[in-house]
């Protein structure tokens, strides 16, 4: 290894060694290429199945059903947003929390009780009104009409709630409207759709039983210790339900930065539509009983899988690795410093380095990549050489950051560099398998690259090799905030003075995909045709940061602990989005799609930046967007931030129907508006087919696998994001068969499928809504005209003649039934849609 070592060219800048040798990757099969293309239009050659077993059980049509109804991406960002306020309960009142060492746990959970508990009883309570009133047998008699009236009339005071609180109980309220509607269907369709089920009070008093749970499961993301592979077990639940195949969960390379918030939603709801649907109350018992307990299961699968390995947690074991560096001796190598730090960077960055390795196995990784890492960067732990690496990270720029005068006799910015170095190079590695540390020589390098990225990413300009540096302003990533209980995200010392111009506001891409223009205009008010003067800040995720903890440490206009909501305006750092707006592209960085669709879901290492712009303000309507009726005089729902233009799809083959639902902001509405009252109803239609067409179109086929809702049997999963990437169909059987090639399996067809079925579709939504607004605009002037935000067409094609065809090729990929031959398959025939206006933000 030392002589390995004496050759690797370091990205330090006094060093000079021979390059690396590149491999390159073996070319793919032409067969696979073949089928490959075949599988490109899979409308006109794809897959019939054979008609024994075609026909899906009622039972489990209407599970599917039912789990798309209660599905609703604000519900995450209500948890998303309790979990923030529960924090805000604690960190004020934390000066050290690794120092806290085991009592930190207890006591943010005592502190979130007290914020939790109000909450709690107040929703059990609802739930216990609402099962009162719909006790009996007699479900089936009740009207839909009757139904709203009585969730319509229903009074609560939640002066005392905070805006959160507020938030969840009026989205489990929903939730809870939801299965009484669904009960009454089902009792009205009688015994022959599913069989008996339980009367709607017990349904909802087993209910009630799973919002302290779910609560917890809320509170353990805020602390930071909700399980990583929670998402797999509870779509592993729904898939046990349906009497489908549930395979090992597939490994994945993507680390969240603070845990999977959508995975709570996901075992909640199936958890409920299996309340619904189960006919035994102690089975009904049992559901309740194993949601309780399924946190501790995993946690005890996961505990098998560590062998044992039960280091302190992430910042106990940095905080120790920086004393111990900058106590050791002279002389003294760090590699056993090292070697007690890497177990904690190892857990908390699993699943990069897999625990499925042998005890045996990870030890020796552990001693290999210490030695290997003491040897690399032990040259900076002496003090003499300490010192003057942290005067040079303090020179870049610190002061613009907030920096405390108190540190500038410290050695510790150098030390903290070297843990982050260090912890990076795990986190840059990529997998490591029993088959990786066989090979020595490939982990070497495999360390080598990840390395000297780490060093370019938290060494100051002057430390690294020209080539090497990702940029050539002198700036560096620190750990911020440099006081208070933890670190909680990194940032770049430089502050960028920057002009957008409206190119650039169009070209570059925030979230989903919306143009950086759309959210000047609709977040800011602002005129992105004019050219933008502002200061540009630069964040980077470490393990644990949420979006919603920056600016509360952060003191910048705009964007600080005063400003609610502030951190909706925080923005991925793309490599496109670097240059464009401060070109410097090796500051931003990509990422895989589900790490830019939503802003409560971040990957560790991923980049944002935010807009300083002198005299802007984050629009928050005064708009009341609670579901539920609160009572005279008391306050009213709690208002959010303005949104953006957004889109939903919706394929439902249970029903054969295929919805559309295009969100215009209030910006864009009242631009269309605008038109309208001066007769030009021309422009107005030309606005209208430009946000569909080059925005929410643009928006939908790029986010496929998180935009579009699919309700299908085979599918508990609802969104093709949660399918495995490694999941083998036996249409994928069949090709190795036919061909002796390897395809990439049932996601892959799957997700073609559906490609090209929302192509097809967003074609027809388009002229649809073209034609349509040439006869109703004056009914899209009412929407905009409510005291809501924005407006939303939405669009539905029922009974689509084909989509029963394209049901019968889904259940033979994922395995529900036999393949047969292959033949001709047309696009369904779409019929002429229903479309409808309605104020705010209505999706599905």
């Amino acid at each position: 290894m030392s002589s390995e070592l004496a050759m690797f060219e370091t990205p330090f800048a006094e060093t000079l060694t021979p390059n690396e040798a590149i491999r390159s990757n073996e070319p793919a099969e032409v067969a696979y290429n073949n089928f490959l293309q075949e599988l490109e239009s899979p409308f006109t050659r794809t897959y019939e199945v054979s008609s024994s077993g075609a026909v899906a059980s009622q039972v489990s049509e209407q599970f599917v059903q039912f789990l798309g109804e209660l599905n609703d991406n604000e519900f995450t960002d209500a948890l998303y947003e309790l979990a923030a306020e529960m924090e805000d309960k604690w960190l004020p009142k934390i000066s050290n929390e690794a120092a806290m060492g085991d009592h930190y746990v207890p006591f943010a959970t005592q502190q979130a009780r007290e914020f939790i508990t109000p909450l709690l009883m107040e929703t059990e309570t609802m739930i216990d009104r609402v099962a009162q009133h719909f006790s009996g047998n007699n479900l089936a008699d009740h009207t839909d009409k009757e139904i709203e009236s009585f969730f319509g009339e229903l009074e609560f005071n939640h002066d005392s709630f905070s805006p959160a609180q507020e938030q969840f109980f009026g989205k489990i309220f929903d939730k809870v409207k939801s299965v009484v509607k669904k009960g009454v269907d089902l009792a009205k369709k009688g015994i022959s759709a599913v069989g008996k089920i339980l009367p709607v009070n017990i349904i909802l008093d087993k209910l009630k039983k799973l919002i302290k749970p779910l609560l917890d499961k809320v509170l353990k993301f805020a602390i930071g210790k909700l399980p990583k592979n929670l998402q797999p077990h509870a779509q592993a639940l729904a898939k046990k339900f349906l009497k489908m195949e549930t395979g090992a969960p597939a490994e994945s390379s993507e680390l969240f930065s603070s845990g999977e918030l959508d995975s709570i939603q996901t075992e909640f709801d199936g958890r409920v539509a299996q309340l619904l649907l189960t006919s035994d109350e102690s089975e009904s018992d049992s559901i309740v009983s194993e949601y309780e307990s399924s946190d501790e299961v995993i946690e005890r699968e996961f505990a098998y899988e560590a062998g044992g390995l039960t280091p302190p947690s992430l910042d106990a074991a940095r905080s120790q690795f920086i004393n111990e560096l900058k106590n050791l001796p002279p002389g003294e190598s760090p590699a056993p410093a090292i070697e007690r730090f890497l177990p904690a960077a190892i857990i908390a960055l699993q699943p990069i380095i897999k625990m499925a390795l042998s005890i045996i196995g990870r030890q020796k990784v552990i001693n290999f990549l210490a030695g290997l890492l003491a040897k690399l960067v032990g040259k900076y732990v002496p003090e003499n050489v300490a010192r003057p690496l942290a005067a040079s990270i303090i020179d870049v720029g610190m002061s613009a950051i907030g920096f405390e005068v108190n540190e500038s006799n410290k050695n510790d910015l150098a030390y903290e560099a070297i843990a982050n170095v260090v912890q990076e190079t795990v986190q840059n590695m990529g997998t490591v398998n029993e088959a990786t540390i066989q090979d020595q020589e490939a982990l070497t390098l495999q360390l080598l690259e990840a390395f000297e990225k780490a060093v370019a990413n938290n060494f100051p300009p002057k430390y690294i090799k020209e080539q090497l540096r990702p940029t050539a302003q002198p700036g560096v990533w620190v750990l911020m905030p440099r006081k208070g209980p933890k670190h909680m995200y990194k940032k770049f010392t430089k502050v960028f003075n920057i002009t957008i111009d409206p190119q650039s506001a169009q070209s570059v891409k925030s979230f989903r995909d919306l143009p950086l223009a759309n959210f000047l205009k609709d977040k800011l008010s602002l005129d992105a045709a004019k050219p933008i003067q502002a200061k540009v800040h630069l964040y980077e995720t470490i393990p644990g940061t949420k979006l919603s903890k920056i600016n509360k440490f952060e003191n910048v206009p705009g964007f600080n602990k005063s400003q609610p909501f502030a951190w909706v305006q925080l923005h991925p750092l793309t490599k496109e989005a670097a240059s464009l707006l401060i070109k410097e592209p090796g500051l931003g960085k990509d990422v895989p799609p589900k790490f830019k669709a939503k802003r409560h879901r971040t990957g560790v290492g991923q980049r944002f930046y935010y807009l300083e712009i002198s005299g802007a303000r984050l629009r928050i309507p005064p708009v009341n967007h609670a579901t539920h009726k609160h009572q005279k005089g008391g306050k009213p729902g709690t208002p959010k931030p303005s949104q953006s233009g957004d889109i939903q799809g919706v394929i439902n083959f249970v029903k054969s129907e295929i919805s559309f639902n295009y969100y215009f902001s209030e910006e864009d509405a009242k631009a269309v508006v605008e038109k309208i009252n001066k007769n030009d109803f021309l422009g107005g239609a030309i606005a209208i087919r430009h946000a569909i067409k080059n925005v929410l179109n643009e928006i939908l086929l790029k986010n496929v696998d998180n935009k579009v809702k699919i309700i299908h049997e085979a599918l508990p999963e609802l969104y093709l994001e949660y399918l495995s990437d490694s999941e083998e169909s036996p249409l994928a059987s069949l090709a190795k068969t036919v061909g002796g090639i390897a395809v990439g399996g049932g996601k892959e067809i799957l997700s073609k499928i559906i490609e090209q079925l929302v192509e097809k579709l967003s074609e027809h939504a388009y002229q649809a809504v073209a034609i349509f607004f040439k006869a109703r605009a004056a009914e899209f002037k009412e929407a905009q005209a409510q005291p809501q935000d924005g407006v939303t067409i939405k669009i539905v094609w029922s009974n689509i003649q084909g989509m029963s065809t394209i049901r019968n090729v889904i259940n033979a990929i994922r395995g529900k039934n036999p393949v047969g031959i292959l033949s001709d398959l047309t696009l369904p025939n779409i019929p002429t849609p229903e479309i409808k206006i309605v104020a705010d933000k209505k999706f599905d």
